[in-house]
């Protein structure tokens, strides 16, 4: 989601995942974050089929930016594709399809 600080988008993120039964973890992002640890992170969410909402994802910084959301793009195929394993961090994970990653900006 993408808008105005204080207008709800976290806070409808984890209304939507409570709604449908899912834990949902809000993940603040900042120039401190790289990409290593929100791979871990990542592993995390898609073994047990959370939902992370990464809030104020825009404040990462260029380089890291590009390298997550590449991470993100092989979670994404993975889940659409249905496949069982995503490779990531140098290492095959088991999907748990319901797994969620959410962006706010």
């Amino acid at each position: 989601p993408y808008g105005p600080a204080g207008t709800g988008k976290t806070e409808s993120v984890k209304a939507l995942g409570h709604a449908f039964g899912r834990q949902v973890l809000v993940f603040n992002c900042d120039e401190g974050i790289d990409s290593r640890s929100m791979g871990r992170i990542f592993v995390g969410l898609v073994k047990c089929g959370a939902w992370g909402c990464f809030d104020e994802f825009n404040r990462l910084l260029p380089d890291q930016l590009s390298e997550i959301s590449q991470q993100i793009q092989i979670i994404q195929h993975a889940l659409k594709s249905r496949s069982p394993v995503v490779d990531l961090l140098g290492a095959t994970h088991e999907v748990q399809f319901n797994a969620g990653i959410f962006v706010t900006l």
